[in-house]
């Protein structure tokens, strides 16, 4: 039997796969187009960008006026660009060999 925080990470997991999904169909994959086209810093500037506003939101206190993004939005946003750099570099990898 699962604890509750193994209950937990399989739900944050399922609900990471159902936003990817969605938001890849929606802008038509901009996330591999984009790297094609300027390179792996864009895969560290993503997540640099999460982390910026994690920082704003967590440590800093400062609120986003108009914004509708969360604490838990932007940490999924950062899994999420974890998520899809791991599978870019993966694919990348394998068309080189």
């Amino acid at each position: 039997m699962q604890n509750d925080v193994e209950n937990k990470i399989d739900e944050a997991c399922k609900e990471l796969a159902r936003v990817l999904k969605e938001k890849n169909k929606k802008y038509g994959d901009s996330f591999t187009k984009t790297a094609d086209e300027y390179g792996n810093a864009v895969l560290l500037l993503r997540i640099q960008d999460k982390l910026n506003r994690l920082k704003k939101l967590l440590i800093l206190k400062e609120n986003f006026s108009g914004l509708e993004e969360s604490v838990e939005d932007t940490f999924l946003d950062l899994a999420g660009y974890a998520v899809l750099s791991k599978i870019y570099l993966e694919n990348k990898n394998l068309e080189e060999k």
